[in-house]
């Protein structure tokens, strides 16, 4: 488990794991924890971008192209980190699909990924890391979950169902590992600029954005924050000192 002090030295020789690192909050993370000391393996599915990523943030990060949804790919990507820096000491489960559909219009392809990406994609990930940080003698696993599960929006119900089932397995997963010196802890954050928004087609997002005004859903929303922000509150939610753990933290806009 990560040791008391500054970030940069708690941090200092510790391994981690991002997924979705090649944009947002992964993004942010990954550079967040760069910053303090950490050598980080990216995980994402676009190689181009996430190469690009790991080369700004230089000789610490390590580019894994990885679908977290594909059980073959994880243990690939898991298999290099133990071979590139023989140990792990945090996950960060940020990888998400988030597609605008109402539940008679979604596809497939909509259903399948964004469930195995969502919620499939933590449990492929845990099930690779948990061996490899008891190897490490502890360590940490952070879900990034959304505030989404709250107030859920139409056209995401989807990604809201995928989110509160995250919810679920942070908590299970907690107790199933307490007694290894693995602490579990929620990040439940809200909306951020970037991130799979950026997907979205922009009929759509003006269909989906027209809805939340005229029911009410934007009342409160405030506006989008900055991936740092959500990268700074891990990157102090995973260096508290030994013997506490940060179980749920709750981030949103206040603006």
């Amino acid at each position: 488990m990560l040791a008391q002090g500054s970030a940069a030295a708690e941090l200092a020789g510790r391994v981690a794991v991002v997924t979705g690192a090649s944009r947002g909050i992964g993004e942010a993370v990954a550079r967040c924890l760069v910053d303090a000391g950490a050598r980080v393996a990216l995980l994402a599915r676009g190689r181009e971008r996430l190469e690009r990523v790991a080369a700004g943030l230089g000789a610490q990060a390590l580019a894994v192209p990885t679908d977290v949804a594909d059980a073959d790919s994880v243990r690939a990507a898991f298999v290099t980190v133990a071979r590139e820096f023989g140990r792990l000491d945090l996950l960060v489960n940020n990888a998400a699909i988030g597609r605008l559909h109402s539940i008679e219009e979604a596809s497939d392809a909509d259903l399948r990924e964004t469930v195995y990406t969502n919620l499939g994609g933590p449990l492929l990930c845990s099930r690779e890391a948990v061996p490899l940080m008891k190897k490490s003698g502890g360590g940490q696993i952070v879900n990034i979950g959304s505030e989404a599960v709250l107030n859920p929006f139409p056209l995401l119900s989807t990604y809201t169902a995928t989110k509160a089932g995250l919810e679920l397995f942070n908590r299970g997963l907690r107790a199933e590992l307490r007694g290894d010196n693995i602490r579990v802890t929620l990040l439940r954050s809200g909306a951020t600029s970037g991130g799979f928004m950026e997907d979205w087609d922009p009929d759509e997002a003006a269909r989906a954005i027209g809805l939340w005004d005229e029911q009410g859903y934007l009342a409160f929303a405030g506006a989008p924050m900055q991936p740092s922000t959500v990268a700074e509150s891990l990157l102090h939610a995973v260096t508290r000192p030994a013997g506490a753990s940060v179980d749920t933290l709750e981030l949103r806009s206040a603006g």
